[in-house]
């Protein structure tokens, strides 16, 4: 058991709903608070990560004599995302967490419950996942689908798999669904909602934020294995 020095504060929401945005304006913020801050994002750059990006890019190239695959099937993907995550938490944030400094993360295991939770049992990503930290705070950005497809086709060339506006939908009404589940097992996350402007949304994030104390929290540091 360590005591933990400073907030773990994750943002999540589905893509193109402004996550990474977010997080930067929020990183921002806190530096001019003058505070120490750490920002990161799943999946990380780690070997794990730099794989899951291909994966879901769609980039990863197949065996001759299996053409159809053109990436991992949904568990081997799910697994890939436990250990990129338990490595960057053992690596990265923890010792972060235990020096004082806020850590911010763009996505965390909320992403996998919601995304791959449309394929595989709840029950089973928790299990993989369950050594994790428990962020002191989870921030989920609720914006509309059709937005957040319209915002994507703007600025992307190249759709990612979970991308059309339909699955858009899918995921994000399971979020919801996986979010009340957290918060009836004790989790702390508040849903803004990002059809907002910008400015309103990050200032409601900061309030959130603020209400998180520094001080005299207890970790119970995760250890690899099931």
């Amino acid at each position: 058991m360590q005591t933990k020095k400073a907030p773990f504060i994750i943002i999540e929401g589905t893509d193109g709903s402004g996550v990474s945005t977010q997080a930067e304006r929020l990183e921002r913020k806190l530096r001019d608070e003058d505070r120490e801050v750490y920002l990161t994002k799943e999946p990380t750059d780690g070997p794990a990560g730099a794989m899951i990006r291909l994966a879901l890019a769609g980039r990863l190239v197949p065996p001759k004599d299996v053409a159809e695959l053109r990436s991992f099937e949904p568990y081997t993907l799910a697994l890939l995302f436990a250990a990129d995550r338990m490595d960057h938490l053992h690596t990265d944030i923890i010792p972060m967490l235990n020096r004082g400094v806020t850590v911010i993360s763009d996505r965390y295991y909320l992403s996998s419950y919601a995304f791959q939770g449309l394929d595989i049992n709840l029950e089973w990503l928790q299990k993989i996942n369950s050594r994790c930290l428990k962020p002191d705070l989870t921030i989920f950005i609720n914006v509309d689908s059709a937005i957040c497809y319209k915002r994507m086709q703007r600025r992307r060339w190249h759709v990612e798999l979970f991308e059309e506006q339909a699955k858009l939908e899918e995921v994000r009404q399971n979020y919801l669904k996986v979010i009340q589940r957290l918060i009836w097992q004790g989790e702390n996350i508040v849903i803004i909602d990002g059809n907002q402007p910008i400015n309103v949304i990050h200032q409601q994030i900061f309030r959130e934020v603020e209400k998180t104390s520094p001080k005299n929290r207890v970790v119970h540091t995760p250890q690899l294995g099931f």
